[in-house]
């Protein structure tokens, strides 16, 4: 999967995003949205299943977290 299929399929939400990146402010919804596309588009391109499985695992529990600072 590649970025260009997840755009056209609208699920990226416009915005900059610097993902791995700790900011001081927290970000909004729209970009922790944007950094769990990009975070599971980099661990689709891992090697093997337990690879992509435990890299969108840990991609779901940093939108988890970023979301919780956005909103909570």
């Amino acid at each position: 999967m590649n970025l260009s299929r997840l755009a056209s399929s609208g699920l990226l939400v416009s915005g900059l995003a610097v993902s791995g990146l700790a900011v001081s402010a927290p970000a909004s919804g729209a970009e922790c949205i944007q950094r769990y596309a990009e975070c599971l588009v980099r661990a689709s391109d891992l090697d093997t299943w337990w690879q992509r499985s435990a890299a969108g695992i840990d991609c779901y529990l940093d939108a988890v977290f970023c979301l919780r600072g956005a909103y909570g």
